[in-house]
C-alpha cells in the first residue's frame, strides 16, 4: 500500500495504518447511504449504533492486518449488543458465530505467503460465516430481524458487505499470487447453495423481517457465485470472463446495499403502524400507507430482479458469466455450470414469488386485522431515509452502464488483466417503449372503455363489496401468506415423505436439500446450547489446529 495514515494507537511500535484505494472507497460508498438512512430513520441517538458504524468504516479503511481485525471485531461486538437488546436468544447464537469468525480470521491474516491456500480457506470460513454464506448461514435469519429496523437494515445491507470486502481483498489482492482455480469453485458451490436455501426460505417465511433476512442469504450467494467465477477465471487466465463476473458481483453488491435496507426500514414502519410484521395479519396497507407502499414496491422490484429494477442488470451479467464459464474446462465444468445455471434460475423464480407474496399479501387486498385497516402512513424520518435509498437506486436500475463505468478502477485493481466490455442492456429505451404503451393503453381505455363499475361474486373472478357484518371481508376469500406458499411447502414436505400425487423425480431432488437443512438446524441448535466452557474449548482447538497446519505448511 502506497499512501497511508499512521495512528499512534494500536500495536506497540507499529500503530494503526489507514489506507483507501478503489475497492475500499467503493464499499464506503455502499455503506454511507445506509448509515444516513438508518440514522434519519431513528437510530442517530444510539451510541452503540455509531460504534457499529465506526467499526465497519475502520475495517474498510484499514491499511494493515491489525487495524482490519480491530475494526471487524469492533463491528461484531457492537452489532451483538444491538441484537442482544432486541432478543437474547438469537444474540447467544450470533456471538458463537462471531467467535468462530474471529478464530478463523485472526490466524489467517498473519499467515506467511507460503500458506496462501490455508489462509484462503480460513478467510472463506471466517468472512463467509459473517456474511451468512451457506452452510454457515443459519444465524442470519434469526439475528438480523431481532434489533430495531435501522440496525437490521445496516446489518443486512452493510455488515455482510464488510465480510465480503475482506474476502475480496484477500482472495484477489493479498493472496492473488498463490490463487488456484479451486478457490473459485469453493465460492461457487457455497454461493449456489446460499441462493437456493435463501430464496426457498424467503418464499416460505411468514414474518416480514425474517423473509428479508433469508433474501439476504440469497443475494450473498449471488455475489459469491460471481466472485467465484471471477477467481477461477483469473487463475485460468481468462480476462474477459473475469471482467464480466467481477462486474456482476460488484454491481450486485451495490444494488443489494440499496434496496435491502429500504425494505428493512419499511418493515420497521409496518411494525410501528400495525404492531406486527406477520403477513397473515396484514393486507390492504397500500390504502393507509400509500407512500410507504410505493417505496416498498420499488424495493421489491430489486429483490425480485425484475426488468427496470435495480436487481435486474446484476443478475443479467451474472447469468452471462455462468454461461461463459460453462464453455471453459472439460465436461465436468460444463455439467457443473449448467446445473448452477438451472439452480440460479430456480432461485430467481422463488425470489420473484417471495417479492409478489410480500407486496400482494402485505399491501394489497383487504386488511386482515383492525390494526392493518387503521394503519397510518410512515413517519417522516423513515420516509426520508427510504426516499434517499430509492433515489440512489435509479441509476443502478436505469443507467447500469454508467455505474459499471465507475466500477472500472475497482475491477482493474482486482484483476489488472481484465478485458472490459460495455454493457449492452439499455433500460432507458425499454422505459420509453413502456411509457408509450401505457399512454396508448390509457387513451384507448379512456376513449372506448365502459364507464362505471360492476360487482360480481369473489369466486367468479371479482372482488365484491364486503358485507356489513364483515367490514373487512371474509379472510377465507383471499389467500394468506401461508396459503400462498403452500404449493412450495407441500412439494418439500410431501415430496420427501412420499405422499400420493407427488412426482418421484421431484422427491429425489428435494430430499437431499431437506436432509442438509435438518442437519444444519440441529448443528445450529447444538451451537446455541453450548456452554461458555465448550465455546472456549472450541476456540482453543481451532487455534491448535491452525498451529499444526502452519507447522506442516512451513515444513513442506
Amino acid at each position: 500500500m502506497t499512501d497511508s495514515l499512521t495512528l499512534t494507537v494500536g500495536l506497540p511500535g507499529q500503530g494503526m495504518h489507514l489506507h483507501l484505494d478503489a475497492l475500499s472507497i467503493l464499499f464506503l460508498c455502499i455503506l454511507l447511504p445506509q448509515v444516513v438512512a438508518s440514522a434519519v430513520a431513528g437510530m442517530r441517538g444510539s451510541v452503540t449504533f455509531w460504534v457499529f458504524c465506526a467499526g465497519m468504516a475502520l475495517a474498510l479503511a484499514a491499511g494493515d492486518a491489525f487495524t482490519l481485525i480491530f475494526g471487524f471485531e469492533l463491528m461484531s461486538a457492537a452489532s451483538w449488543l444491538l441484537v442482544l437488546r432486541g432478543d437474547q436468544k438469537p444474540a447467544t447464537f450470533y456471538v458463537t458465530i462471531a467467535i468462530f469468525s474471529a478464530a478463523c480470521l485472526i490466524p489467517a491474516v498473519f499467515l506467511p505467503a507460503s500458506a496462501s491456500s490455508i489462509a484462503f480457506i480460513l478467510i472463506a470460513l471466517g468472512a463467509g460465516a459473517k456474511a451468512g454464506l451457506a452452510p454457515l448461514h443459519a444465524w442470519l435469519p434469526k439475528a438480523h430481524p431481532a434489533p430495531p429496523a435501522g440496525v437490521s437494515a445496516l446489518m443486512s445491507g452493510g455488515m455482510v458487505k464488510i465480510a465480503l470486502y475482506v474476502l475480496i481483498r484477500y482472495a484477489f489482492v493479498i493472496l492473488a499470487p498463490g490463487a488456484q482455480p479451486w478457490w473459485g469453485v469453493v465460492l461457487i458451490v457455497a454461493g449456489v447453495a446460499s441462493v437456493i436455501i435463501g430464496s426457498l426460505r424467503a418464499m416460505l417465511e411468514v414474518e416480514m423481517k425474517t423473509m428479508l433476512a433469508c433474501s439476504t442469504v440469497e443475494h450473498v450467494g449471488l455475489i459469491a457465485v460471481g466472485l467465484g467465477i471471477a477467481l477461477r477465471a483469473k487463475a485460468m487466465g481468462d480476462p474477459a470472463l473475469t471482467a464480466v463476473a467481477l462486474q456482476a458481483a460488484l454491481l450486485c453488491a451495490v444494488a443489494h446495499g440499496l434496496f435491502k435496507p429500504l425494505l428493512f426500514l419499511g418493515a420497521g414502519e409496518v411494525k410501528h403502524a400495525v404492531g406486527t410484521t406477520s403477513l397473515n395479519w396484514l393486507g390492504g396497507l397500500m390504502r393507509g400507507q400509500p407512500r410507504l407502499g410505493g417505496l416498498m414496491l420499488l424495493g421489491a422490484m430489486g429483490m425480485a430482479a425484475l426488468p427496470l429494477g435495480p436487481g435486474f442488470a446484476p443478475e443479467f451479467l451474472l447469468l452471462h458469466a455462468v454461461i461463459g464459464a460453462a464453455a471453459t474446462g472439460g465436461i465436468l465444468a460444463r455439467i457443473g455450470f449448467t446445473a448452477a445455471l438451472a439452480t440460479l434460475g430456480l432461485g430467481a423464480a422463488l425470489a420473484l414469488g417471495a417479492a409478489v407474496r410480500l407486496i400482494g399479501i402485505g399491501f394489497l387486498g383487504r386488511p386482515r386485522s383492525l390494526h392493518a385497516a387503521a394503519a397510518e402512513d410512515a413517519r417522516r424520518g423513515p420516509l426520508i431515509g427510504m426516499g434517499l435509498l430509492a433515489v440512489l437506486m435509479l441509476p443502478v436500475a436505469f443507467l447500469p452502464g454508467l455505474v459499471l463505468g465507475l466500477l472500472v478502477p475497482v475491477v482493474l485493481l482486482l484483476a489488472p488483466e481484465a478485458d472490459l466490455h460495455p454493457l449492452s442492456y439499455a433500460p432507458l429505451l425499454l422505459v420509453l417503449l413502456a411509457s408509450l404503451v401505457a399512454v396508448a393503453t390509457g387513451f384507448v381505455l379512456h376513449r372506448f372503455g365502459v364507464r362505471g363499475t360492476r360487482e360480481v361474486a369473489v369466486w367468479n373472478g371479482g372482488f365484491g363489496r364486503a358485507p356489513v357484518w364483515l367490514p373487512f371481508g371474509d379472510p377465507a376469500t383471499q389467500p394468506s401468506a401461508t396459503g400462498f406458499a403452500e404449493p412450495v411447502a407441500r412439494a418439500i414436505a410431501k415430496g420427501v415423505l412420499g405422499k400420493d400425487g407427488v412426482d418421484p423425480g421431484e422427491a429425489y431432488i428435494v430430499a437431499p436439500l431437506q436432509r442438509i437443512h435438518l442437519r444444519g438446524v440441529r448443528l445450529a441448535e447444538r451451537i446455541r446450547r453450548a456452554t461458555i466452557r465448550e465455546r472456549l474449548a472450541f476456540v482453543f482447538a481451532a487455534l491448535v489446529m491452525f498451529l499444526l497446519a502452519l507447522g506442516l505448511a512451513e515444513g513442506g
